[in-house]
């Protein structure tokens, strides 16, 4: 048996192996019940899916299409930074600074 995926969780690698099974391929999962053993960290790398070498390239074949017709993962992409709100903040720093130099300038009564 080869790995042919690696998935972050059980879920995850069931659902892979199902695809392959939809294929006719058969395969398994390890390493599933070793997440618990890490609290509450995400165990990365423990689940795979598991394929016959003689399916190997296969299984790898329709893992590829299948994840090229999944939508992008917006979490991975940085969100856009709110320049108008820093713009807002300096431009209320500065005219506070002006008018505290121009309210200190001002004879005393």
């Amino acid at each position: 048996m080869k790995s042919v995926y690696e998935a972050a969780s059980g879920l995850d690698g069931h659902m892979i192996l199902n695809l392959l099974e939809q294929y006719r391929i058969a395969g398994r999962i390890e390493g599933e019940h070793m997440q618990g053993g890490m609290g509450e960290l995400q165990a990365l790398g423990f689940v795979r899916v598991m394929v016959a070498e003689e399916d190997y390239e296969q299984a790898k074949q329709i893992i590829r299409e299948w994840e090229s017709l999944q939508p992008p993962d917006k979490s991975k992409t940085p969100a856009p930074r709110d320049t108008l709100g820093l713009q807002l903040f300096i431009a209320g720093f500065i005219l506070g600074a002006a008018l505290m130099y121009w309210w200190m300038q001002l004879p005393a009564a």
